[in-house]
């Protein structure tokens, strides 16, 4: 008797454990959820191509990086938060590992284009534009720059 009663009580706290269900893959990313990854992707490149202009061709862009950032740092996590949900719902077996994959594709592709002065320049006015236009602007210019979402991702309809 006893035994048993410690047998519900460890299943008990072990099914109070298990974390509900998960989504079910919808095999696509909703229009939110696009929107979500294009922002955390043109993120990733601007603070990358700020990193790598600055000081050399172009004086505070990494600041100027860094300033943004912070100033919108809760709409970073929600727009994070989002896309980590639809990562971990499409992908449920290996969601880290392909999600630090897209990330590091886009960082090696960053880092790997040529840093010109014009290249620096046009990334100080994109720094300049999200500074003065804030995050509205800034979702507005990864909409248009960062288009290849839609080719790696299905949009549900």
């Amino acid at each position: 008797m006893r035994c048993s009663f410690i047998i519900v009580l460890a299943a008990a706290i072990t099914l109070s454990a298990v974390p509900a269900a998960a989504a079910k893959p919808k095999r696509c990313f909703s229009v939110p959820e696009i929107a979500a990854e294009r922002e955390i992707r043109h993120g990733i490149y601007l603070r990358e191509a700020a990193l790598r202009c600055n000081g050399l061709y172009t004086k505070g862009s990494y600041e100027m990086w860094q300033k943004f950032e912070s100033a919108n740092g809760p709409k970073f996590k929600t727009a994070n938060d989002k896309r980590k949900k639809a990562w971990q719902r499409e992908f449920p077996d290996d969601w880290q590992h392909k999600i630090n994959h897209a990330d590091g594709r886009l960082v090696t592709y960053a880092r790997n284009l040529p840093r010109t002065q014009g290249f620096c320049d046009n990334i100080e006015e994109m720094l300049q534009e999200v500074t003065q236009r804030g995050y509205g602007g800034f979702s507005a210019q990864a909409k248009m720059l960062q288009n290849e979402v839609i080719a790696d991702y299905k949009v549900c309809q």
